[in-house]
Formats: structure tokens, C-alpha cells, sequence
């Protein structure tokens, strides 16, 4: 071999070394094959829906952080909790993080997900008083938003109706209001599981006649909040179960040649129930990058980017003090008495409820 040949060989084979040095170096950087990190958000129909908060948000997250969020929508926040427990009896967690479950359902999730330990997430010690007991005392249940219960009015069919706005459950219960309610049912719904426990914090042991008496009253038990309100704005009813912030909502975004004030908030004179909406780190083999990523993403609900976005995008109240409310929802009627559960026994109070309706 000539020394040219030789000097041209071994150069060729320093150049491919230094090519192949090079790939390696950078192949994990540029790859399309190296998987960017990835979190599976369980959460709500409405979260999602187009125009709810959900889309915004995990894009935002995403460009912060390079993370990308899979929403998986579970229906209602019921039946959310029902596709966590069906996971966890297969042994197959899919769901790292589940957004939208409620206080009144952590007695089912406290096996589901894990607690914080050591860990607190920032923002936490700015929590508004409505919310910061629950989360002392729910460890690892972050709250995210919340809501207070009552029934929306339609004062334009109350009226054809020759009906007067209602302001008790036992109102609710005379003749002139038979089949006049939209309902959601307490098994697969947040709201209708609070309005059973509202119906229990009221009667106590006297419940089930309050509810063998109110069975006649709706016109149907819908499977969620979404199918309810969507009856209800198709006047189906003239009343529906739903929060006093849905009043906003008809102010921001009144019918054409409807009255602004079409659709009311009631106060109900025993009291209205608080709801509060959390978000919860799912039980799973996880690794430790997936841990501190889903840490990230329960620290980016409460930041104040997130939070200002609550009102007028989820038509909730916004658990971070300090955040601005828009004219709408400082309008809101204010409830003279806030019931807050924490729904330990709603296995034992479903099963009372059902055993009335027969």
C-alpha cells in the first residue's frame, strides 16, 4: 500500500469517526425517535371542550415546559372517578394526574392517588379560606377551582308557566312544580351527589321521605351537568341544578333578544352547598422525571397565569387570592349560608337514596 493510499484511508477513517462521534453526541437532542416527556391528564367533558379552559392550558404548559398534556375527557367528574377505579382493579394505571374530581369524592380516591409527603406545591399558602382547611386536611388533593350549588332559574318560562321563583327545597316540593326540574344523578355526577348530600345535611334522617316526595318533581335525572343544562337551555324545564357562577356565564354571553337577566342564580333559604374542584397524583410505578413532571403541572394549576383564566373560561371561582374578578361575577347573589362536606359515607347515603326512589 502506497503511503498516499494510506494517508487518504486514514483520513477517511478519522473523518467517519468523527461523523459517528458526532451523531452521537447529537442523536439524542435531534432524534424523531427519542419520546419528548408526556403526561395523561384524566379529567371532565367541559374542561376540554372547545371553548372550556382545558385546550388553553395544556398549550401553555407545553410551550413552558416541553410537556406535552393528553387530556382524556371521562365524561362527568362520577364518571371520572369510576374510569380511575376500573384502572386501578386491572393494575394498569393510564392516568398520571386526574383534574376535576371534588371533595365530596375523596373518600373513593384516597386509594387512587398519592399523597405529597415532603413536598408542598408553590402557591399552596395562597389558598382562599373557602378552600385552604380541605387542603389540610385531604392530603395530596389540590384545589384547583370551586363553586357553590343551586338551582338556575329560567324566569321567562317560570313566568308563561304562571310560576314564582322558588327559594327553599320545600317549595320545591308543592304540586306546582311537578316534572318543572332538571336533575343530575347523584351516581355518575358531582353536582347531583351534592344535592344529595345537601338533601341530608337539611332532613338528616328524614331524607328519604324528602326524596320519596321530590322523585315526582324532576322531569329526568340526566348523567351529567353538560346533558342537564343543555335541556334546560333547550326548555325542557324552567329550573335546573347548576352553580350560581352559570348566572355569569348568561351575563357574558346573553341570547339575542333575550334579557340579559333571563337566567337567575337562586339563594336557597337552607343554605347552598360549596363545591371544590382538585386535581390529585394518580398511584403508579411512575419514574422519578414523571413524578416532578406531574409536580410541574399541579404547581402550574395554581399559578396566577392559570388562575385569572378560572372565571370566564371554566365558570368557576378561582382558589388563589388576590385574583381579579371580572363585573359579572362580583354581581353574583351572594348565599346567606355555605354548606361544606366532605362526603365520607356517600357509598352509605347513595344506597339510602336509591332504596327511597323505589
Amino acid at each position: 500500500m502506497s503511503i498516499a493510499r494510506f494517508s487518504f484511508t486514514a483520513v477517511t477513517r478519522v473523518s467517519r469517526f468523527s461523523f459517528l462521534l458526532f451523531l452521537l453526541v447529537t442523536l439524542p437532542f435531534t432524534s424523531p425517535l427519542v419520546q419528548a416527556s408526556e403526561l395523561v391528564v384524566y379529567t371532565y367533558d367541559s374542561l376540554v371542550a372547545k371553548h372550556g379552559l382545558g385546550p388553553e392550558l395544556f398549550s401553555r404548559f407545553e410551550k413552558q415546559t416541553g410537556i406535552r398534556i393528553k387530556a382524556v375527557a371521562s365524561g362527568d367528574a362520577g364518571q371520572l372517578l369510576a374510569r380511575l377505579e376500573l384502572d386501578a382493579e386491572r393494575k394498569k394505571p393510564t392516568a398520571q394526574i386526574v383534574l376535576g374530581v371534588d371533595q365530596n369524592q375523596w373518600g373513593r380516591l384516597v386509594p387512587l392517588v398519592e399523597t405529597w409527603g415532603d413536598w408542598k406545591p408553590k402557591n399552596s399558602d395562597r389558598l382562599v379560606p373557602e378552600v385552604r382547611a380541605l387542603n389540610k386536611i385531604l392530603p395530596g388533593f389540590l384545589p384547583f377551582d370551586y363553586g357553590v350549588f343551586t338551582f338556575m332559574a329560567d324566569q321567562k318560562a317560570l313566568k308563561e308557566q304562571g310560576l314564582a321563583l322558588p327559594h327553599s327545597l320545600k317549595e320545591l316540593l308543592g304540586q306546582k312544580y311537578h316534572r318543572k326540574i332538571l336533575l343530575e344523578d347523584p351516581r355518575t355526577s358531582t353536582p347531583g351527589l351534592a344535592f344529595v348530600l345537601l338533601a341530608q345535611e337539611i332532613y338528616g334522617e328524614k331524607s328519604g321521605d324528602f326524596w320519596r316526595k321530590f322523585k315526582s318533581q324532576w322531569l329526568t335525572l340526566a348523567p351529567g351537568w353538560d346533558q342537564a343544562y343543555g335541556l334546560f337551555l333547550k326548555g325542557e324545564a324552567p329550573l335546573v341544578w347548576s352553580y350560581i357562577t352559570s348566572q355569569a356565564y348568561h351575563r357574558e354571553h346573553p341570547v339575542k333578544g333575550d334579557d340579559p337577566s333571563r337566567y337567575l342564580a337562586l339563594i336557597l333559604d337552607e343554605g347552598n352547598p360549596v363545591q371544590v374542584e382538585g386535581a390529585a397524583l394518580v398511584k403508579g410505578e411512575w419514574s422519578v422525571q414523571t413524578r416532578a413532571d406531574a409536580r410541574k403541572f399541579l404547581e402550574f394549576l395554581i399559578s396566577d397565569e392559570v388562575q385569572k383564566e378560572v372565571p370566564l373560561k371554566n365558570w368557576m371561582m378561582p382558589v388563589l387570592s388576590g385574583v381579579a374578578l371580572p363585573k359579572s361575577f362580583q354581581e353574583l347573589p351572594k348565599p346567606t349560608k355555605q354548606i361544606q362536606s366532605r362526603g365520607s359515607d356517600t357509598d352509605v347515603l347513595l344506597k339510602r337514596w336509591n332504596q327511597a326512589l323505589r
